[in-house]
């Protein structure tokens, strides 16, 4: 088995390679390795449906997991549960291959991966509620003794979770534990661009400079691999996620429920740029619910209506009724104030200009230089799979690591 260590850069799309830098990590993988500038993300473009599918090779239709959170109908969210833990993916997952072919995972802050046992070493990310204990559910959901070392090491690189703090902690925490822990598979999620590009807008300055930081995390991370005996061939591998678009409008779909009178059958919950509606009553009709809603969707912010039958074309999620996207610059918020100052967001369908987002590897053996075809977010695990050549039978998308190999 030959290790690796994957990147996620949340957030990053193909408008952001013009501002990479030429001494920058992502720049030089490019030079070394194999790209893929068009890895088309799932619907909808979240990050926790995403990550997911980049860990298993198959869509949110199979995973089980469709959206950050479960529905939770009227919930603020700070006070809403999410998809943190790893018994809520359906099917196996890259750790798993990792771990039945002998090998030793670590995962820091990769979502969806709280209480995982293939992880030998787990820094989770997991957001405390109201009432809870940060303390105490971190160590709760990960490895208690690797993450209060973690804590005691580097815990002066952040205040709090706000950026670019945690993603400096959780690219030194990375570094730290391919150099003492030489795991088999790495795996680290870095927020700071997703988190400047909600706060900033998608090209703002804070944006621009979030992209730079992610390419000095690289290359921290990939010096500690050459700096490392036993690391120095393993594999790099940058991915995201989705990009985002600028919104300004806010759209309230239980308000328009409400005024359709169809509130008491179906409730809606916001992606950012689109929106699931669930049944909340047996014999709830969605196909009648589709035809009082077409009428009046533009006034609404809608752009596109999905039925079940179009979701499922799509490979989403089982459980909604039926969908919906934004139109240009909405964006939904499930009547919280919170959602309103959002200046960019995402969670947008196919055929946006944010979905091509990234799988780049760099390490020997790969061609330099080598530009990959456009392809489904699906492929990505089974090609790590094949790259780092361990079997991977669950995964449905294609293994494209013959055509990146020397």
């Amino acid at each position: 088995m030959r290790k690796a260590v994957l990147v996620s850069l949340d957030a990053f799309f193909d408008a952001d390679f013009r501002f990479l830098s030429p001494e920058g990590g992502l720049s030089r993988m490019i030079r070394e390795g194999s790209v893929c500038r068009q890895v088309k993300t799932v619907f909808p473009a979240l990050t926790y449906p995403a990550h997911v599918t980049l860990i298993t090779g198959c869509d949110p239709a199979d995973s089980g997991v469709g959206q950050n959170q479960p529905f939770q109908l009227g919930t603020p969210n700070r006070h809403r549960v999410w998809f943190w833990e790893r018994k809520h993916i359906a099917v196996s997952t890259l750790f798993d291959a990792v771990k039945a072919a002998g090998g030793r995972n670590c995962t820091v802050l990769w979502p969806v991966c709280c209480k995982n046992p293939a992880a030998r070493w787990c820094f989770p990310e997991v957001h405390t509620l109201p009432g809870e204990n940060t303390v105490r559910k971190t160590l709760q959901y990960g490895t208690p003794g690797f993450i209060l070392f973690s804590e005691l090491r580097f815990g002066k690189l952040r205040s709090g979770i706000a950026e670019p703090g945690l993603s400096n902690y959780a690219a030194a925490i990375t570094a730290r534990a391919i150099r003492r822990k030489k795991p088999d598979l790495t795996a680290v999620h870095l927020i700071d661009l997703d988190e400047m590009r909600h706060h900033h807008g998608t090209f703002s300055p804070e944006a621009k400079e979030a992209v730079r930081r992610n390419e000095m995390r690289l290359n921290d991370i990939a010096r500690a691999l050459a700096e490392t005996p036993g690391m120095e061939d393993a594999l790099l591998i940058a991915v995201s996620d989705h990009g985002q678009s600028d919104v300004e409008i806010p759209g309230n779909l239980t308000e328009m429920l409400q005024a359709l009178g169809l509130d008491r059958d179906f409730g809606a919950q916001s992606n950012g740029e689109s929106a699931y509606f669930f049944p909340l009553r047996e014999g709830a009709d969605p196909e009648a619910a589709l035809a009082k809603i077409a009428p009046v969707m533009q006034d609404h912010g809608i752009s596109k209506l999905y039925s079940r039958r179009e979701l499922d074309a799509m490979h989403c999620v089982a459980g909604p009724a039926f969908g919906c996207e934004a139109a240009d610059g909405v964006v939904f918020t499930d009547g919280l104030d919170e959602n309103k100052r959002e200046k960019a967001t995402h969670g947008f369908g196919p055929g946006h200009k944010a979905e091509n987002c990234l799988f780049a590897v760099m390490g020997k053996g790969v061609k330099a230089g080598y530009e990959m075809p456009s392809m489904p977010m699906r492929d990505v695990a089974p090609t790590i799979a094949g790259l780092m050549g361990i079997p991977f039978p669950s995964a449905k998308g294609t293994d494209h690591s013959r055509e990146m190999l020397v």
